[in-house]
């Protein structure tokens, strides 16, 4: 039997790695979106619709239909407005244990949460108050139904659906899933071997790093190891390019290459295998057309220019991010690094270094 590339991940539950200390990509792409006044919001839980509808596909395509049905729970209730299901989750987290319905918790105490969340200042709060209760009554209820389990709606998992239905049938993906058990060798292929959320850890110039790898393709006859991250864009495939750069995706790809090559590299068995660019697999739930994108500036180094015929697009390396954040952590400076407290600060400088 070949050794299987399992041997060398780091072998924890998915709660013991989020609670664990290294930097991730997710917290460098935080920083480097916010910058400084972002620094005590990195680690911060970000819940949307978009990440609620990418996490139900993940589930499904890498850990089957069952593992959906252990996190989640469809609900036939109408699609709830965000800044509404925001309120009426916050009211549920805090007052679920007593009431079972909206209509048990106090007009007071559902003002506090929507004067927390900010929704409708303008408006009067009896007016604020009604529109909870009359569009988030379902919702509610639907949570109170849930219990642990996080709540889909219908129209929801039919789109979900209908994207990983799209990836596994797609003549552009479909190799890329082509097995019948996420973590065993591929029947009709025995030499290659499909791997999902395979985490790793890895430590560069004394900074901890850590990474989960939505799907890596180990073609163990050629030595070849296909990283592979899989993305549900509001853009269309075709215009993944933009959400790459809107989200720092850059730092995803380089980072993760980084740190599994390190382990690949610290294996008597895998040190031997080539490690390919990162490619991401794309699909929208509108075009439901998945698309490859291979990033192949994935082993470059140092920052990375693009653009044309405008302001240039720059792309940070991911461990100059993560040094600079470091220092930001470790010392806590009550100003940005460069700003000058007991003096004058040049204008012209910080225009010419940074983006607006």
């Amino acid at each position: 039997m070949v050794k299987s590339f399992v041997d060398i991940s780091w072998l924890v539950d998915e709660p013991t790695y989020r609670a664990d200390s290294a930097l991730s990509y997710s917290i460098l792409a935080t920083y480097e979106r916010e910058g400084f006044n972002g620094l005590d919001h990195l680690m911060d839980k970000k819940e949307t619709e978009s990440l609620l509808f990418g996490s139900c596909v993940d589930a499904i395509i890498t850990g089957g239909i069952e593992e959906f049905e252990d996190r989640y729970i469809v609900i036939d209730i109408p699609d709830v407005v965000p800044s509404i299901a925001k309120i009426v989750k916050a009211c549920y987290e805090r007052w679920g244990e007593l009431a079972n319905t909206l209509s048990m918790i106090t007009d007071e105490k559902i003002l506090e949460v929507i004067n927390e969340c900010e929704y409708q200042p303008r408006w009067r709060d009896v007016n604020r108050i009604k529109s909870i209760r009359d569009d988030g009554n379902l919702y509610y209820k639907a949570l109170a139904q849930a219990g642990d389990k996080i709540v889909v709606t219908t129209a929801m998992y039919t789109d979900v659906m209908n994207a990983v239905n799209a990836l596994l049938t797609s003549d552009a993906t479909r190799w890329y899933f082509n097995n019948d058990s996420v973590s065993d060798f591929d029947l009709d292929a025995p030499d290659i071997e499909r791997l999902y959320q395979l985490k790793f850890k890895g430590t560069f110039n004394n900074i901890d790093y850590r990474c989960m790898a939505d799907l890596l393709v180990v073609d163990h006859n050629a030595k070849i190891v296909y990283p592979i991250d899989l993305k549900t864009s509001s853009h269309y495939e075709w215009d993944f390019f933009k959400s790459f750069v809107d989200w720092n995706y850059q730092i995803q790809a380089r980072l993760y290459w980084r740190i599994i090559r390190q382990n690949m590299d610290n294996d008597p068995i895998f040190k031997d295998y080539k490690l390919d660019d990162y490619r991401f697999i794309v699909v929208n739930k509108k075009t439901l057309c998945p698309l490859v994108w291979k990033f192949d500036a994935t082993q470059k180094y140092r920052a990375l220019l693009y653009g044309k015929n405008k302001e240039p697009i720059v792309l940070r390396d991911p461990f100059d991010i993560g040094e600079e954040l470091t220092r930001y952590l470790e010392e806590k400076p009550s100003v940005p690094f460069g700003i000058v407290c007991d003096g004058d600060n040049s204008i012209t400088e910080w225009l010419n270094k940074n983006d607006l």
